[in-house]
């Protein structure tokens, strides 16, 4: 058993992030059924909802269907006023930095038998710099047009 958790340590990552993401979901169903039960209060009552009210929830809702599954989709679109290429070029440089930790500490050789593993995630890392990179550059090329 002790062999198995040291070969697939790294399983509790994707397995806690699925586990987030249902929970995020859950938690998003459970306020649409909140949502519909209160609309459906006043439709028994026979009022019509607040304007207001249903405003609020039709962004929720549409909150909730384009986001991701950590919820930053959602955060990204509220401060998309505030985003700027600058917080890109900060992305690039982040990913980059801990490709290169990953790299160094594949090479260092400073946990046994992770050389392998920790070389596949600095390449991972850096292709999603790399890819960051490019968006930068593209969208700056476009932007100004």
């Amino acid at each position: 058993m002790q062999d198995v958790f040291h070969s697939y340590w790294w399983l509790i990552f994707p397995l806690a992030a699925f586990a987030f993401g249902a929970w995020d979901r859950w938690l998003a169903y459970s306020r649409s059924r909140a949502h519909l039960e209160l609309i459906k209060t006043y439709a028994a009552q026979g009022k019509e909802p607040p304007p207001e009210l249903m405003k609020r929830i039709q962004e929720e809702e549409d909150d909730d269907e384009e986001s991701d599954w950590s919820g930053l989709g959602r955060r990204h679109r509220r401060n998309s006023k505030r985003h700027s290429r600058h917080d890109d070029i900060r992305r690039v440089i982040f990913t980059g930095a801990l490709a290169g930790a990953f790299w160094i500490a594949a090479e260092a050789s400073l946990i046994n038998g992770t050389e392998g593993p920790f070389r596949l995630v600095a390449l991972i890392l850096v292709c999603i710099s790399g890819a960051t990179l490019l968006s930068v550059l593209v969208t700056s090329r476009f932007r100004d047009r």
